[in-house]
């Protein structure tokens, strides 16, 4: 009974740990999945990201019916999208987690952990060291020699004797196949394939690849309460968009608020203003990891970031601020909002003031948008 009590408490600690490696460095980072020895295939519905500081996969790669290698890791998977929730499981073991709490759930023991799995192009994944932990597999984050910008997610079960650095010289080909064929997926033009691709294909995250003709837009929403933010966080739900929210560090004690945010696959910052910034970012981390055992290095701070970036902090610096009034129509709001971005940059950074206005506004700038070719793209730390 004695061991029985003592387990929970070393795997919530290995989780807790395990919510902090070191963060990605490049904007352009292409994350190869490796299941053993054997190299799934590099798609953007199933590329690993990060949130949070913690690396996130999808569900499907435990399990060897769903993975596209057929290598199993003696899990299986199977989620329910009524009450959304995804269950692993092996004979000794289920871990259920729940996307409407933001928790996972040991089923054997009772224990609940403030794990969440994130939606991300209608995907569910999960926290990679927090199914590790759970069911004894080990993992492994390695950047590729022969790509710069790539790194190899290697998930490994009991048995497997290759080192990492032996298995990436012998996989190099494959490697180089997968990134081909990754490549060729976002250009069909350059495909050997003649027939015509109609489709348009996902970036990482799961919102539309740029093309040429296209440009990003990353939004950002400045909140200093929860007026409109349901209506909000809906809309961008329904139509598949993401952004980063700034909160307070009084509005990140709102838990709920907070794991519904990141449980959507929104990113979350910190809302600073005046010269309290780093008692602000100090309050406001805290308050994150009491929500959600998650951390940001975003923020958002009036004047200059200069100094706030010097101590690793990525300040968000916008195109446009957008603060509707309720005087104002939506689609004339939308037509407006659109021609202040122009079409000069490759990227823009677009703020709305958070509020019930901006909750009326959204659908009409989404829209207008995407008929003038902006594609709201993830605004994750390295993109900006």
């Amino acid at each position: 009974m004695k061991k029985r009590r003592i387990l929970p408490l070393l795997l919530a600690m290995v989780l807790v740990l395990g919510l902090f490696p070191p963060m990605p460095a490049s904007a352009a980072t292409l994350y190869f999945t490796a299941v053993n020895n054997s190299v799934t295939p590099l798609t953007s519905d199933t590329m690993p990201f990060w949130s949070g500081g913690t690396l996130y996969v999808p569900y499907s790669i435990f399990d060897g019916s769903l993975n596209g290698i057929g290598v199993g890791l003696g899990l299986y998977t199977s989620y329910n999208r009524d009450s959304r929730t995804v269950t692993l499981f092996n004979l000794r073991q289920t871990l259920i987690f729940d996307l409407n709490s933001g928790t996972c759930r040991d089923d054997v023991t009772g224990t609940t952990y403030i794990s969440r799995a994130i939606m991300r192009g209608g995907r569910p994944y999960l926290a990679l060291g927090t199914v590790c932990s759970h069911f004894g597999l080990e993992y492994s984050y390695s950047q590729l020699p022969d790509i710069p910008q790539g790194f190899l997610v290697r998930i490994k079960g009991s048995g497997t004797a290759m080192s990492d650095a032996d298995f990436i010289d012998a996989a190099r080909n494959v490697i180089n196949n997968r990134l081909r064929e990754y490549t060729q997926s976002l250009n069909p033009a350059e495909s050997t394939d003649p027939g015509p691709n109609t489709s348009t294909p996902s970036s990482p995250g799961g919102t539309a690849t740029v093309g040429q003709d296209d440009t990003a837009a990353y939004l950002a929403f400045r909140c200093e309460t929860q007026a409109g933010l349901t209506d909000i966080l809906d809309t961008l739900s329904g139509n598949g968009c993401w952004a980063v929210f700034f909160l307070t560090p009084q509005l990140l004690e709102e838990g709920d608020l907070v794991r519904r945010i990141l449980g959507d696959g929104h990113s979350v910052g910190i809302l600073v203003d005046g010269g309290e910034a780093f008692l602000m970012l100090e309050a406001g981390s805290l308050a994150l990891e009491r929500a959600a055992c998650a951390r940001t290095t975003m923020v958002y701070a009036a004047g200059r970031p200069e100094a706030l970036e010097e101590r690793g902090w990525v300040c968000w610096r916008e195109t446009a601020l957008l603060q509707p009034d309720d005087a104002v129509n939506p689609n004339s709001f939308a037509s407006g909002a659109v021609r202040r971005l122009g079409k000069e940059n490759e990227s823009v950074y677009v703020t709305l003031e958070g509020g019930e206005n901006t909750a009326r506004m959204l659908p009409a700038l989404l829209r207008q948008l995407d008929r003038e070719n902006y594609i709201v793209s993830v605004p994750m730390e390295t993109r900006i």
